[in-house]
């Protein structure tokens, strides 16, 4: 004891008062705790789940809203086609045919007509024409959603995987697509629907 009365500071250590060895202990991990409850509070504030925006990957194709129901939208620089269907589902088609990427033929594009007919395949409401290849004098069509209507080609148009996020942005997925290949024989049936890379 000092001549004031006060315990000196190694006998308080020995005695566990807070400003011992134990209280510098106790003060940290009660800062840590403050730490974590403040990261979990302010990530329950913010957690919006799935409807939080997520990273861009691929193609940003601006407003969905700029997308009317029935519309064929070409994006030239991304080789793909944004089809709007007549119950506002959106679909992206790439613009070169099963055929001409297995054949690895000349850069033959598919095209957008609005007067084409697609045969004996089903209409979809509210959407004119059809896609059509003509390469190396030779006529395929396609129907609007991709799906294969007649001609020289076969298959299904590649399709990708389209998002609206929480904001209205229309994304399309270009690193990955659903497209048609022949299992043996280029050209010949059977053919395998299956995910393919980015082209």
């Amino acid at each position: 004891m000092s001549d004031a009365g006060t315990p000196e500071p190694a006998a308080a250590q020995r005695r566990g008062l807070p400003w011992g060895r134990g209280g510098c202990a106790l003060r940290v991990l009660f800062g840590i705790g403050v730490l974590v409850a403040i990261v979990v509070a302010i990530g329950t504030i913010f957690d919006e789940g799935d409807s939080a925006d997520q990273p861009v990957h691929g193609y940003d194709a601006g407003p969905a809203a700029a997308y009317p129901p029935g519309s064929v939208n070409y994006a030239e620089a991304e080789h793909l086609y944004i089809v709007r269907l007549a119950d506002s589902s959106v679909v992206a088609l790439y613009d070169r045919s099963t055929k001409q990427q297995e054949l690895d033929g000349a850069n033959c594009r598919v095209m957008y007509d609005e007067t084409a007919g697609i045969g004996t395949l089903e209409p979809l409401p509210g959407v004119q024409g059809a896609f059509v290849e003509d390469c190396n004098n030779a006529r395929t069509v396609w129907r609007v959603d991709g799906t294969f209507a007649f001609g020289s080609g076969y298959g299904a148009l590649d399709r990708f995987s389209t998002r609206i996020t929480a904001k209205g942005e229309l994304v399309v997925d270009t690193s990955a697509r659903t497209c048609t290949r022949s299992r043996g024989v280029i050209g010949v049936e059977p053919f395998d629907v299956k995910p393919c890379g980015a082209p």
